[in-house]
């Protein structure tokens, strides 16, 4: 059985990594008008912050707070936070959502 040296763990950890990245956005794409409240928080938990708009529009806000790595030592390169935005109408149906910087 051919067992993968070090370089190919480390594509495949890269693969993983940017497979999960993307996944998350597509998650939120491929599910306007369609997810419920009930089903995002069964896959992420509950959210990190809760708001209100006018018009009954409920806002939930969940942040992605880490830091990427390089190198095989897995050297911390920089940190990051991106927040998802997530917007929900009065039947707790999904009806958009936002990737964006963290503010302070």
């Amino acid at each position: 059985m051919h067992r993968p040296g070090n370089a190919g763990w480390v594509a495949v950890m890269l693969i993983g990594s940017m497979a999960c990245s993307e996944f998350e956005t597509g998650y939120f794409k491929g599910r306007v008008d369609e997810a419920t409240e009930r089903a995002v928080v069964n896959r992420y938990g509950p959210p990190h912050k809760v708001g209100q708009r006018e018009g009954d529009q409920t806002v939930w806000t969940y942040f992605d707070r880490g830091s990427a790595t390089s190198g095989y030592a897995g050297t911390v390169r920089s940190s990051y936070c991106r927040a998802y935005v997530l917007t929900f109408d009065r039947q707790e149906i999904l009806r958009g959502w936002q990737q964006q910087e963290c503010r302070n």
